[in-house]
């Protein structure tokens, strides 16, 4: 690339920073987010100067979940749906004819229909590598992946960083069929403590946990593919109830929670949750696909606290 058309594209990039800078001090966006998407666009202008592959996908969902709550008895359980809008953009670098590494950042949006205090817009980037061991098709690959984020609600207790790793393992063993095992450990930052009861933390969204997965797919034509997972988690879950001795013995950060209503409150558990899930997958063309997901999650914390969920989405999928 010419030096002039590089130092124009700096300038550019510049701008565009200077942009984004002031949109975070307007915004409530945290010093994370900043630095993941100041460092997502350096990444970016590089790898345009670079000439390497770019890449732009937009999602847009609709999903409907039956306990947003989380909740184990019936009149708490609150269920609602959900328009979703997610675009990101990267590039892919091939390291190596077995090597790649994927850098990009995104933003999303979310929209409730009846609790708008769990509207939500997002900023965040992303990191991956995935190398094969060997050529063909059929040869097992080990994906490493990083990705941090900052979302911003309409109720001011769930704003939080988050942080993700995620290392993976699979293999096609045919044409048609692929299968891969994994781990991830997820990490939330609460922004905000809000506490209501003397002595005990109000960061209730403050959590982490460890995950293992299994997933497979499976071509049933050119354009339909099925898949299934199966995912175990354990770590911090946090229920949304009304006021309820049993959650609030068993809990270690307490705050009220108006998204659903001023006599709702939301405590943070330890537990485990299990969640299995089956998607379908129609590609419309070579660049666009509509996808399907069911997913039934049931999560089991302390002295048999249980509580269970599905979720179901309906997206378009377009990639350049």
């Amino acid at each position: 690339m010419d030096t002039p058309v590089i130092v124009a594209h700096c300038r550019a990039v510049d701008a565009a920073l200077v942009r984004f800078a002031r949109c975070a001090a307007f915004h409530p966006v945290s010093r994370l987010a900043l630095r993941l998407a100041l460092g997502g666009m350096l990444a970016l202008s590089w790898s345009t100067a670079a000439r390497a592959e770019w890449l732009f996908d937009v999602d847009a969902a609709a999903r409907y979940e039956s306990n947003l709550t989380r909740a184990q008895q019936r009149p708490d359980v609150r269920g609602d749906a959900a328009a979703t809008l997610m675009a990101s953009g990267g590039y892919f670098f091939a390291l190596s004819g077995a090597d790649g590494l994927t850098l990009d950042v995104d933003a999303a949006s979310e929209t409730w229909h009846r609790f708008h205090g769990l509207d939500r817009i997002s900023i965040g980037g992303s990191a991956s590598y995935k190398h094969k061991f060997g050529l063909g098709y059929s040869v097992p690959w080990l994906a490493l992946a990083l990705s941090g984020s900052h979302d911003n609600y309409r109720n001011a207790i769930r704003d939080s960083d988050n942080f993700g790793a995620r290392v993976e393992f699979g293999q096609r063993f045919s044409e048609g069929f692929d299968a891969s095992i994994g781990a991830v450990y997820d990490r939330r930052h609460a922004d905000n403590d809000l506490p209501v009861v003397p002595g005990i933390s109000g960061r209730v969204f403050d959590v982490r946990g460890k995950s293992a997965f299994v997933r497979a797919g499976y071509a049933l034509s050119e354009r339909l593919q099925v898949g299934a997972n199966f995912a175990v988690r354990r770590g911090d879950v946090v229920s949304t109830t009304r006021q309820n001795l049993d959650i609030f013995l068993a809990s270690d950060a307490i705050a009220a929670d108006p998204a659903f209503g001023d006599d709702f409150f939301a405590y943070r558990l330890h537990g485990t949750t299990r969640a299995a899930a089956v998607t379908s997958s129609w590609a419309l063309s070579d660049r666009s696909s509509l996808n399907l997901r069911y997913a039934d999650e049931r999560t089991r914390a302390y002295e048999g606290l249980d509580y269970r969920g599905r979720v179901t989405a309906l997206s378009f999928a377009f990639s350049y």
